[in-house]
């Protein structure tokens, strides 16, 4: 009798095995195309500091605009544009 009880009790709390994907394996890897702006030109490091500073001048904050670029086989951001915009927004 122990041993039915045992075996039931067992039995009842087993869950049932899920079945496992299959592994798909790769021979060759994706194909990803990269889209990189050969046309924008990045910002130098004196441009940048001189329009921040000409946006806190005039009160307001400097965003920097970025894109991506590929530097030395890797991507990269850069800064092509740095745009002024009010410090606080004003809803009322």
């Amino acid at each position: 009798m122990k041993y039915l009880c045992l075996l039931l009790i067992l039995t009842g709390c087993a869950q049932p095995r899920l079945e496992t994907p299959p592994v798909q394996t790769y021979t060759t890897p994706p194909v990803v195309s990269v889209k990189v702006e050969p046309q924008v030109q990045q910002m130098s490091r004196t441009e940048v500091i001189q329009a921040t500073i000409q946006c806190e001048q005039d009160g307001l904050r400097a965003v920097p605009v970025m894109s991506k670029r590929i530097v030395s086989g890797m991507m990269s951001d850069i800064i092509i544009d740095i745009q002024c915009i009010p410090k606080r927004a004003s809803y009322f």
